[in-house]
């Protein structure tokens, strides 16, 4: 069993939980009814967390009290049973979480604010008073909550979106062009020639594709970017990790590309490469005026680092070649892709110059939902699934996921005049651009993509007679 300290109880969509949180600051929570507590199900589970992260009006907590605390084993009903989720999978699922750091000079609360108050290692009633602080500032501040707004707090911005560059580089998006851009790559000494060509041929297909585009985190990178060949091992131990050829660190604005990788198009190492020159368009941790400026397009702290992986590779692959199919990230891009190919209010510009907040509020808005912060949760979970061993979720779980893309793409590709061929040619399409190059392990359902199929034809009175899978 697992000691947590209790929060305090909340109201989402009508209904009454409980937030619990463990000493490594990882959550849960209980659905309450008629004063009794009850399990919660994975869908639910994935909505609140993210939630907590990335609520417009942050979700208001009543009767709190940090001294009661609740010995419970952690469960959640799968597919219908209840089961007992291990430590690790409440790690993996906190993930999506925001952390609270008592030992630095911030408290994030989600992905659009934060509180900042100075809290030292070896004081944890400062950190308790930190926290108990934050809860107050956020029903104070329910109401009048915003997205997208730069937070100030000791000796540290935060900013959200492109718009709050304005009085940090005292200028306007319209004064950096994509040849000053250029002209940063050919005057930059720490960047090696072959990889200055690479970048100039980004920056003029980018041209033709987003002309209006925010330039200027890339160009303030540019200007002291450094792009290094180093030895295998010591670009791993700067990536964290055995397989990668290439890294960049933002918080020394590098690039570490191991000897020996080919910078040859078509090969694996080039995409890599390049997918990492895409990473300082958007990534932005520095140092103005004894202030930390820092970019939070992206979280540190849960879901939005895969889906921001997969645009990155989407927006720097795209321009180079459009035909190329093998990608990084390759099913959670060939999600995001289909979404945003579909999406008629959403580019991968607006991926540059907003947080990825912002890309659910488009999803919400174009769907008509409220179900886009859940389904990126799923994307992300899905991928964490793969990728980690210890512990195990149904394939049948991410199934809404789906359903959710294939909606979108099929509103735009199917009506109900088609023929039965036509409408089989629009689903053959689908499920091969949602499947490419998928490894096995994620055990995708063809089944059950062919039956929504029938499911989403028969919802728009499209006849598919003599229909067979």
């Amino acid at each position: 069993m697992i000691e947590y300290t209790i929060i305090g109880n909340f109201q989402y969509k009508k209904q009454e939980y409980q937030a619990l949180i463990d000493d490594n600051r990882r959550y849960y929570f209980l659905k309450i009814n008629n004063n009794q507590e009850e399990y919660i199900n994975i869908n639910e589970y994935i909505a609140l967390i993210n939630e907590f992260k990335y609520k417009e009006e942050p979700l208001l907590i009543l009767n709190n009290n940090k001294s009661k605390k609740k010995k419970l084993t952690p469960k959640i009903i799968i597919g219908g049973i209840l089961i007992t989720i291990t430590l690790s999978f409440v790690e993996i699922m906190n993930m999506m979480a925001p952390r609270k750091d008592f030992y630095s000079h911030t408290t994030d609360y989600s992905n659009t604010s934060s509180y900042v108050v100075e809290v030292n290692q070896d004081e944890y009633d400062k950190a308790q008073k930190a926290l108990d602080e934050l809860y107050e500032y956020i029903a104070k501040e329910n109401e009048d909550f915003k997205v997208d707004q730069k937070t100030e707090g000791y000796k540290l911005i935060v900013i959200y979106n492109n718009d709050e560059l304005d009085d940090i580089f005292n200028n306007h998006k319209e004064d950096i062009t994509y040849d000053d851009i250029i002209a940063d790559i050919k005057n930059n000494p720490d960047i090696p020639e072959e990889f200055k060509e690479i970048y100039i041929e980004l920056a003029n297909n980018q041209r033709k594709q987003y002309p209006t585009m925010d330039l200027r985190i890339w160009h303030y990178n540019l200007q002291t970017l450094k792009i290094k060949v180093v030895p295998k091992m010591e670009m791993q131990l700067k990536a964290v990790s055995g397989t990668a050829c290439a890294v960049y660190r933002v918080d020394e604005n590098t690039i570490y590309i191991a000897e020996g990788t080919k910078l040859e198009k078509g090969t694996w190492d080039y995409q890599v490469i390049t997918h990492e020159m895409g990473h300082p368009e958007r990534s932005l941790l520095t140092k103005i005026d004894d202030k930390d400026i820092r970019c939070k397009f992206e979280s540190d702290s849960g879901h939005g680092t895969v889906v921001g992986e997969s645009m990155n590779s989407l927006i720097t692959l795209r321009s180079y070649d459009q035909d190329e199919k093998d990608i990084a990230y390759q099913f959670q891009s060939n999600m995001i892709e289909i979404m945003v190919d579909e999406m008629d209010n959403y580019t991968y510009q607006d991926f540059i110059e907003h947080n990825l907040t912002y890309f659910e509020q488009k999803l919400n808005e174009y769907n008509n939902t409220d179900e886009a912060v859940e389904m990126i949760g799923l994307l992300e979970l899905q991928y964490k699934d793969y990728h980690r061993n210890d512990f195990e979720i149904d394939e049948s779980e991410f199934h809404k996921l789906y359903d959710y893309i294939a909606n979108m793409y099929y509103r735009n590709h199917l009506n109900p005049d088609m023929t039965r061929e036509e409408a089989l040619k629009v689903r053959d399409e689908f499920i091969e651009k949602l499947t490419y190059d998928v490894p096995e392990e994620y055990n995708v359902s063809i089944e059950h993509l062919q039956e929504y199929f029938e499911t989403y034809c028969q919802s728009i009175g499209l006849s598919l007679d003599e229909y067979t899978k």
